[in-house]
């Protein structure tokens, strides 16, 4: 599993060293500055992205607010300054990653269905998988865990409801089926893997209810004489 998951791993990392390098260049194309002076909504980007590097790297067990502040540069109690706890970072990473992932998804596949978008966007996240599993230790502990959880979620359950809004069938309860959509996805995140990939089997329970559907609305057959 980790050998299949390490080239993903590395994507992830290389993009948040990228961000981390597209801020550094831009702080020295401008005038030098002590990084005292570095405004806060760039500092914070900077600690978001190694922490997503720690987080992916060691886990969310593995990773403290100590060696957050160390990759990132900063005094130890600094970074408490932009999030008062190890949890926030947590939230606002996988808040980043899922915002990331809708921006692709609109800007580079806006023409694909909403089945579609789902399917690539669990596939590309899916590197996150122990994250995941991370932040249902957290969600009774921490409000926003809880909440970065709920929005991921949401964008499940809301594209799901596109889908069945498309069928334009009165009868398809969509709230069961997006629910029905969302409890497999938290299945997914189990401690034991799942026999098949995430995406695949929701794509399969989804076009399995849809398409049931959709057969409903199918004229009988004429009988044959």
């Amino acid at each position: 599993m980790k050998r299949s998951l390490r080239p993903l791993t590395r994507g992830w990392l290389s993009w948040s060293r990228l961000c981390a390098a597209r801020s550094t260049r831009r702080r020295r194309s401008a005038v030098p500055r002590n990084r005292q002076h570095i405004p806060r909504e760039e500092r914070k980007a900077e600690v978001l992205a190694v922490a997503t590097e720690l987080f992916l790297s060691h886990g969310y067990s593995g990773t403290t607010m100590a060696d957050i502040s160390r990759a990132a540069g900063v005094a130890p109690a600094a970074v408490y300054w932009y999030f008062p706890s190890k949890d926030d970072v947590f939230a606002a990473v996988m808040d980043r990653m899922l915002s990331r992932e809708i921006r692709i998804l609109d800007e580079d596949h806006a023409d694909d269905d909403p089945m579609s978008h789902l399917v690539r966007g669990l596939n590309d996240m899916r590197v996150f998988r122990p994250l995941h599993q991370a932040m249902h230790g957290r969600l009774l502990q921490s409000e926003a865990v809880r909440e970065a959880h709920d929005r991921f979620l949401d964008w499940i359950r809301d594209l799901v409801r596109k889908m069945v809004d498309d069928l334009d069938d009165p009868s398809v309860d969509r709230e069961l089926v997006a629910d029905t959509a969302v409890t497999l996805f938290e299945g997914f995140n189990v401690e034991v893997a799942p026999p098949r990939p995430g995406a695949q089997l929701m794509r399969f329970l989804l076009e399995s209810v849809l398409g049931s559907a959709r057969a409903r609305d199918l004229p009988a057959p004429v009988p044959s004489d």
